[in-house]
């Protein structure tokens, strides 16, 4: 199904996971509508950044990591609106096409990098005084090889609980009243989830479940970053797969006073929190992100 959201007056992102090679949005912007293509959420990326309606609504452009100038150019007069319809194509052999129009497919911007990447992600934003409301139109499966292959880079940051040894020192910390990151496997899926007094709580199913085996996250410098409706920020920490191989981040929710550790599913748009023995949807929370977690030294036990 479609992904709906909206954009705030930000130059930061809202990345959603992806795999195929096409996009399809409809925007609702005054101007400055930007999307961003990356192969994952650190600070080496490579990345696309397409601007729709720049320049007061008068031009849209194509940069690639932040440089000058823009790789491709194009006069787009009044492009954006209460309708805009843009399309985005890309090929193995590094040619990015950018269009509008769902019926006559014109084409406005296109690129040939001479070395392509892969792209794993998008990003969405309005900015410059602009806010936006999109849609993703067509429904895609969200975890890719790539992604698939962080939960593998990064499984050296997750420590097998030990009752006897207890929680290791380094683990990451949720809020200051007793609450950590952990994980756990249910039902097929890798699932996040908050650990307290030696129990890992998460969610599955529209209900609860307490686990006693389980890994703990063990990271040294850690922040939370205020995200909505299914995406995730930039350095967002990939923590698990459902059992139909969708990708699961780290969120947490404040509520009703109390913090609570959840999974950030993006295909559902909300992040889960176990409450009162339910799973309960919220659309506003906290995705965990490690700022360079290549160079995380785990301290273990």
């Amino acid at each position: 199904m479609p992904v709906s959201t909206y954009t705030r007056d930000s130059l930061d992102y809202c990345y959603y996971p992806i795999t195929k090679s096409r996009i399809d949005l409809r925007i609702r912007a005054a101007h400055d509508a930007r999307i961003s293509l990356r192969t994952h959420l650190g600070d080496d990326s490579n990345v696309y950044e397409i601007i729709i309606g720049g320049w007061g609504n008068t031009m849209s452009a194509i940069t690639k990591n932040n440089s000058v100038p823009d790789v491709a150019e194009a006069e787009t007069i009044n492009i954006c609106g209460n309708n805009c319809y843009i399309w985005i194509e890309w090929t193995g052999d590094g040619v990015l096409s950018v269009g509008c129009d769902d019926v006559v497919r014109e084409t406005l911007m296109t690129y040939k990098d001479r070395n392509p990447f892969v792209i794993n992600y998008i990003g969405l934003s309005t900015a410059w005084g602009a806010t936006g409301e999109w849609t993703i139109i067509d429904d895609w499966r969200f975890t890719s090889h790539a992604i698939r292959q962080q939960l593998v880079d990064t499984c050296h940051l997750w420590v097998d609980f030990n009752e006897t040894l207890g929680l290791p020192q380094n683990a990451a910390m949720a809020s200051e009243h007793g609450l950590y990151v952990g994980r756990a496997h249910h039902n097929n899926s890798l699932t996040p989830g908050g650990i307290k007094d030696n129990v890992c709580t998460l969610t599955w199913g529209g209900a609860t479940f307490q686990k006693k085996e389980f890994q703990v996250l063990c990271v040294k410098d850690i922040d939370w970053v205020k995200s909505w409706d299914g995406s995730v920020p930039l350095y967002a920490l990939p923590a698990g797969e459902t059992e139909d191989d969708y990708a699961l981040f780290i969120g947490r929710v404040l509520y009703e006073g109390v913090y609570y550790v959840g999974k950030i599913q993006p295909n559902h748009q909300v992040c889960y929190i176990p409450v009162n023995g339910e799973e309960k949807p919220c659309c506003e929370y906290e995705t965990l992100v490690i700022y360079d977690y290549s160079v995380v030294e785990r301290v273990g036990r």
